[in-house]
């Protein structure tokens, strides 16, 4: 069976693009991708993810579809910045499309351990994996070196390095494409007198969250 890769060029094909991230991040289980999507419905998502896109200059969607059915099976959004993104101190994002109460309070809190890293580790013109996912019943079919590919000919095609902050199931992957391990990530969420409710959602998130630093140097090749 055939596989494709197409670049989103519409809302509409946010849909199954979302469909299938969701069935993703939920096979095995990531908490850190639940802060994303929230606490509303699949479709509040979708469009906070299109809307996302269509406000970052530097976003790119892309997603493979089997060619037997049509359906889509992967996707993955690759962030290309020309110019260092960091050479100016902007906003960090909150979880503005979580109600207030425990959950965004947790949310931001891994947020912030997320993101507060960047401006140090990233300051550099450079290309970021922000998010790469395979439908769990197409795993190990190619999807994820099709995914790999578009992003890794862009970073060549501009002399510029690349980042991922990676899980452990996409490590060998990202490996494969010339990625080295640069340090650990531990998102975690605290308070000095938790609740229940707080200690069960944080418990539930999978906290504290490991993940992986990983940088690909221009071209793939070590830096003197």
């Amino acid at each position: 069976m055939s596989l494709k890769l197409h670049e989103v060029t519409t809302d509409a094909e946010f849909g199954p693009v979302v469909a299938v991230e969701t069935e993703a991040f939920n096979d095995p289980f990531f908490g850190f991708w639940q802060v994303f999507y929230g606490s509303t419905s699949q479709e509040e998502f979708c469009a906070r993810q299109a809307s996302w896109h269509k406000g970052d200059p530097s976003s790119n969607w892309i997603y493979v579809t089997d060619e037997e059915t049509g359906s889509v099976i992967g996707g993955a959004q690759w962030n290309i910045y020309k110019e260092n993104p960091y050479a100016k101190e902007t906003a960090m994002l909150t979880p503005y499309w979580i109600p207030e109460g425990t959950f965004k309070d947790i949310a931001g809190q891994l947020l912030h351990s997320f993101l507060s890293y960047r401006p140090t580790r990233m300051n550099e013109p450079h290309i970021l994996l922000n998010f790469c996912f395979t439908h769990p019943k197409h795993r190990r079919r190619g999807v994820g070196r099709l995914l790999m590919e578009w992003g890794i000919k862009k970073a060549d095609e501009w002399g510029l390095p690349s980042y991922i902050e990676a899980t452990d199931i996409g490590l060998q992957l990202y490996e494969a494409f010339g990625f080295k391990v640069e340090g650990e990530l531990n998102l975690d969420a605290t308070t000095g007198d938790p609740s229940e409710e707080f200690t069960k959602l944080r418990e539930k998130l999978g906290c504290p969250i490991h993940g992986w630093f990983m940088r690909r140097p221009k071209y793939g090749k070590l830096e003197q």
